[in-house]
């Protein structure tokens, strides 16, 4: 409680204001973020409150406003600049009390994921003082259904990715970019930046195994047998990844649950998967050498088989490179809220030393 010099106690009420989320999808229209609040009110307890004591209440509340700390605040903006040059639907998050970036990282989902899943890596890595954009791949996420068969979509992610980091270096010149895959994501990541590497100043790639795992199909039910068989049925692949995508069934469940998730899937999706990973190592052995690399990996990942990470490893050119396992993890380490501590403190740790 103020007081002025004439004993009159001054009470001021806080300032709020609340952000809504919005949430953008080819088939609706968003809005701007809606502020909803109430103005300051000041207000003496006296109602012949002299000019002195207004005059000692404007001076306090000016002091209060320049010495106040300003509040950070993790702004996720999915209309970005960079999202409509490249014509991608894109995730950004960053610090708007940041003035000066540490850094852009560009993270890129896997198998049936979306931009969405990289959420808890985006705000987490953009209250550190990082830019974070996480795009969708074709045929995920906010991208309309077309007829265009998976190894196209991930081919065509990988020109789109290239592009937006051509458009990130054109944008924030002297700003180190480190490119972050996971499971599929890697792949898209390594062909785009043996494409278009400027800026780009390290690498991590999650889960980039190159032999999917491979498991008894009457576990998933008569229903998903005949509809793999069928080749271009969409079939239901929940009990899939309830079943196979990670040690913590909280992240199966979380994927199970997102909206944009991509949770049918036909044979000749699946095959088309298959087919991107197993050319993983070729990826590694045409990145640059000069661009360091950190390859992390579940030793209980039954997507892909874990010791299958270690040839894409042993492709990668750099002297600069790193190999993590995390024990009994699966399959997504990073692409889920529920991220291990190892698996964020190697990150973190990491990108600090080559900041």
């Amino acid at each position: 409680m103020l007081r002025s010099p004439l004993g009159r106690a001054v009470i001021g009420s806080k300032r709020s204001a609340i952000r809504q989320k919005v949430y953008w999808h080819p088939e609706h229209t968003s809005g701007k973020p809606m502020f909803a609040g109430r103005k300051p009110r000041f207000y003496s307890t006296s109602l012949d409150a002299s000019l002195p004591a207004i005059v000692f209440l404007l001076v306090t509340l000016m002091a209060c406003e320049i010495f106040r700390p300003a509040f950070a605040e993790v702004v996720k903006d999915d209309r970005s600049k960079v999202s409509q040059a490249a014509g991608v639907p894109i995730y950004e998050w960053k610090d708007d009390s940041v003035n000066q970036l540490k850094g852009i990282v560009v993270a890129v989902h896997g198998f049936a994921q979306d931009a969405g899943a990289m959420t808890s890596i985006g705000q987490t890595f953009a209250k550190q003082g990082y830019l974070v954009v996480a795009p969708d791949l074709r045929g995920h996420g906010r991208w309309e259904e077309t007829d265009a068969s998976m190894e196209e979509n991930l081919q065509s992610s990988c020109d789109d990715l290239a592009k937006i980091l051509s458009l990130l270096h054109k944008k924030y010149k002297k700003t180190s970019i480190y490119c972050l895959g996971e499971s599929t994501g890697s792949g898209v990541v390594m062909s785009a930046v043996a494409k278009q590497s400027d800026g780009v100043r390290g690498i991590i790639l999650c889960a980039a195994g190159s032999q999917p795992s491979f498991h008894n199909p009457a576990v998933m039910g008569s229903k998903f047998i005949k509809g793999m068989a069928t080749f271009v049925t969409q079939v239901d692949i929940r009990p899939y990844l309830q079943h196979y995508l990670s040690d913590d069934d909280r992240v199966a469940q979380e994927m199970i649950n997102d909206p944009l998730a991509k949770k049918t899937q036909s044979a000749s999706q699946l095959l088309g998967t298959m087919s991107f990973i197993k050319e993983m190592p070729v990826r590694a052995a045409k990145l640059p050498s000069s661009i360091p690399v950190l390859v992390i990996q579940g030793t209980a990942d039954q997507i892909v088989l874990p010791a299958s990470a270690e040839p894409v490893f042993q492709a990668v050119r750099a002297r600069d490179k790193k190999f993590v396992p995390v024990n009994g993890s699966g399959h997504i380490l990073v692409g889920t809220s529920f991220i291990k501590p190892l698996v964020l403190r190697t990150i973190e740790n990491w990108l600090a030393e080559h900041g």
